[in-house]
């Protein structure tokens, strides 16, 4: 395999995992911070805890959040979805989409993820890509990794209450 698809199916494998579990761990995730945060906060004196933000430069502290892309986004996508992005279609009833930057588009449809899964396996075959690897969730969701040329497009789809969100990401 190639450098640029080992890279770029590593790079799916951890969003599709991030995404995820936003999904469906943020709640225990949160307990399981608050309750370690308390336990920390009660173990350190007053004094420590006061001092820490003096000791860290202030721009430090406002570089953290920018630091990390936010993936979170690309699970709401808004606008008017379109019906081609970059020589790919996008699903009929796409009912949301946007493009996040020139190698991402992401949309919600009103679908099962069995149907996008059957909709890009068709459509993509019949625009001469080749699937390179599919990691299928039954009905909850997968990956689907497919080639054409030099191009590689991961499709990553997960259940979002009765919607589906698929993420395109071409490179």
């Amino acid at each position: 395999m190639s450098r640029i698809f080992r890279f770029t199916l590593l790079t799916t494998l951890i969003v599709f995992s991030f995404a995820c579990g936003l999904i469906t761990n943020p709640l225990n995730q949160v307990k399981g911070l608050a309750s370690t945060a308390e336990a920390v906060a009660t173990s350190m004196p007053v004094s420590t805890l006061e001092a820490l933000p003096s000791s860290m430069p202030l721009s430090t502290l406002e570089a953290l959040p920018s630091s990390m892309p936010d993936v979170g986004k690309y699970l709401d996508p808004t606008g008017k979805p379109v019906s081609n992005w970059n020589d790919i279609p996008i699903m009929p009833q796409a009912t949301a989409g946007q493009e996040f930057n020139k190698n991402t588009y992401s949309f919600k449809a009103n679908a099962a993820a069995t149907d996008v899964q059957t909709f890009y396996s068709d459509q993509l075959k019949t625009l001469g890509w080749s699937s390179a690897i599919s990691a299928l969730g039954g009905g909850q969701g997968g990956l689907m990794l497919y080639n054409k040329g030099d191009k590689i497009l991961s499709i990553t789809i997960t259940t979002s209450g009765k919607d589906v969100v698929v993420i395109l990401i071409l490179q």
